[in-house]
């Protein structure tokens, strides 16, 4: 079976391993669209090619705006690669995805798109043509959350929808945590921008409630200056490290040294927690975590690590105090959330259930 992925994000290797997997072990014969380049981390970055069994296109790409991509060639493409199935890991509203679902369509191609907007919100007048129309048109799609689902479903999605993340992890890559030795500082991280939605804040004004911890923030953004003013106002600046950005590679590493990942997020008008990828990675260093109760968190999480209501600083305290004191507790979210990602969001499985999603489509159009 011959299938066609179109997807910016996986101008990054590390995105493409579930494509492998779909090659290697089920077989499927993988062709990638990508932009010739996609802006990650605020850097250049052109697409990773050495990807085992697929094959790569990169397409005549015009970029209107730094983050909207539209393609020239999406008919094109398809022609050329005569795919079973079409795969957009694009927006509904977007209008890569919309060219490429009625290019599809029109070819008589199955296709299927990928969604994490988890916000019921108001577009423009064009993306609001081709979300409707690629909602219309596409015979499945995949959720990055329940919300997102919840969204097509309300927007009268009749189709087969699948709940998953865009992608999992490798847990090749993760090493042994190190055991912290007695009278060493319990460390805590954070993992992610620095942006006020966020609520590293949260975090910090729990920390003088505790003793004998370290809080490593890694991570960037405009928020960065205020925190260090507010850990100095809190006097516990020589109780927290600012890590600055950890990128993928050094994630493992990083992890291996911590004891406990919070991801303190709050909800705003605009936005909620879609996924929080650091949780299945924390997971899979063995790394206790402490989510809100903002979007997907909980769900992500699902009883493997411990919640506090978003914004309570004083929870977030006694959900840490809980950790720190409680070794029992603790051995059994190391325990849980090693299974909770090998059994829900490594890339093997994403691709098993991807393998189970395109088989059903092709079966249906026999």
């Amino acid at each position: 079976m011959k299938i066609l992925f179109v997807s910016h994000s996986s101008v990054i290797g590390a995105h493409q391993q579930k494509l492998s997997i779909l090659a290697e072990k089920y077989k499927y014969e993988i062709t990638l669209v990508t932009p010739p380049y996609w802006i990650e981390g605020g850097v250049k970055t052109p697409p990773y090619t050495g990807g085992e069994g697929i094959t790569y296109i990169s397409g005549k790409t015009w970029f209107p705006k730094k983050m909207v991509h539209i393609y020239l060639n999406a008919g094109e493409i398809i022609k050329k690669t005569n795919p079973d199935i079409v795969y957009i890991e694009e927006e509904p509203f977007d209008f890569a995805c919309w060219q490429f679902i009625s290019a599809a369509k029109k070819a008589e191609k199955k296709a299927a798109f990928f969604t994490w907007e988890n916000i019921s919100r108001g577009h423009n007048v064009v993306y609001t043509y081709f979300n409707r129309a690629c909602i219309s048109k596409a015979d499945a799609a995949v959720a990055g959350n329940i919300e997102a689902k919840n969204i097509l479903l309300a927007s009268g999605f009749k189709k087969a929808i699948v709940v998953m993340p865009q992608y999992g992890v490798d847990m090749g890559e993760f090493i042994k945590k190190k055991e912290r030795k007695a009278g060493e500082p319990f460390n805590i991280a954070f993992m992610g921008r620095l942006v006020p939605e966020k609520g590293v804040d949260l975090l910090l004004r729990a920390a003088p409630g505790m003793d004998n911890i370290m809080v490593n923030i890694a991570g960037t953004g405009p928020m960065e200056a205020a925190l260090r003013k507010t850990a100095d106002e809190l006097k516990i600046s020589g109780r927290v490290k600012f890590c600055g950005h950890v990128g993928r590679e050094a994630v493992p590493e990083f992890l291996s040294g911590m004891d406990c990942l919070v991801l303190p997020s709050i909800t705003t008008a605009g936005w909620k927690e879609q996924f929080g990828r650091v949780i299945i990675e924390a997971f899979a260093a063995g790394v206790a975590v402490i989510g809100s109760s903002s979007g997907e968190i909980p769900s992500v999480i699902g009883g493997a690590g411990l919640i506090f209501k978003e914004g309570s600083a004083d929870e977030l305290c006694l959900r840490i105090k809980e950790v720190i004191s409680d070794a029992k507790l603790y051995k059994n979210l190391q325990e849980k959330g090693l299974q909770r990602v090998k059994e829900n969001f490594t890339n093997e499985i994403l691709a098993q259930r991807l393998d189970e999603l395109f088989r059903a489509l092709v079966k249906r159009g026999e």
